[in-house]
């Protein structure tokens, strides 16, 4: 909970900065709509942070985007190593469970620059987002269902789980769309930072398995067809094109 709301002041600040380089900006870019004018290269420094603050494993996401002054072009690749679990204090006859999710997956998708290309090259965008995860998954319970909080015993009503439930391992791939908004603001020479908030829909697993994952690297808790997320970025911005200035005359 602090760390979302760490990332959603992030973003207003983000967007705040923005909107005053904008409004203040001296110089602008000429106008050439067919070759790309910036590469991108980035990492997510907001989806590590979370493994660590919520002890749920490692993760890593890498972005690429390369910006042809209004239409962005996004990449993004990560991976995720993800554990839950908790066992009763008193062992067994309290119950106990796990899951660990283990993949790699991929976002791709096209976005639209709201704000007027400047020598900065700062950007609010919208955008949309086809994402696909490829990784394996394991449970290991020894309870199906428990109505009783975590820390009390199980009682006669808990129903055992049967022993193909346990150690149940399987592979999956899921796929789903992503409507994105965010922003980058250029910090020095060759340094920008960056925030995207996510919602994510239309989650479709492939196959059948005998039960749901808990996690899926890149979506999510798997509950629902449908998800929150955000990153934020640490990005290095490489120019594809000559910077020309176009001073702007001050008017006396």
């Amino acid at each position: 909970m602090l760390l979302r709301y760490i990332t959603k002041a992030f973003l207003c600040i983000v967007f705040f900065f923005i909107a005053s380089r904008q409004v203040w900006a001296k110089s602008k870019i000429s106008k050439n709509t067919i070759w790309p004018t910036t590469l991108y290269l980035g990492i997510d420094v907001a989806k590590t942070c979370c493994g660590w603050y919520l002890k749920t494993g490692n993760a890593y996401e890498i972005n690429g985007s390369i910006d042809f002054s209004r239409i962005l072009l996004d990449v993004d690749y990560g991976s995720g190593d993800i554990w839950r679990g908790y066992t009763h204090p008193k062992g067994a006859a309290g119950g106990s469970f796990y899951s660990h999710s283990d993949g790699r997956y991929f976002r791709v998708g096209l976005g639209w620059n709201c704000l007027s290309p400047t020598l900065h090259r700062n950007q609010f965008f919208v955008g949309l987002r086809y994402a696909r995860s490829f990784f394996d998954f394991q449970l290991d319970s020894n309870r199906i269902s428990c109505n009783h909080k975590a820390k009390k015993l199980c009682e006669e009503q808990c129903i055992v789980a049967p022993d193909s439930f346990r150690n149940v391992k399987n592979s999956g791939i899921v796929h789903w769309w992503e409507l994105v908004i965010g922003g980058k603001v250029r910090c020095i020479s060759m340094l920008s930072i960056g925030c995207t908030a996510r919602y994510k829909f239309f989650e479709k697993i492939e196959g059948k398995f005998s039960y749901v994952p808990v996690d899926i690297p890149g979506f999510g808790l798997s509950e629902d067809d449908y998800a929150f997320g955000c990153s934020v970025y640490v990005l290095v911005n490489i120019p594809l094109q000559k910077r020309e200035k176009e001073m702007v005359n001050n008017v006396k």
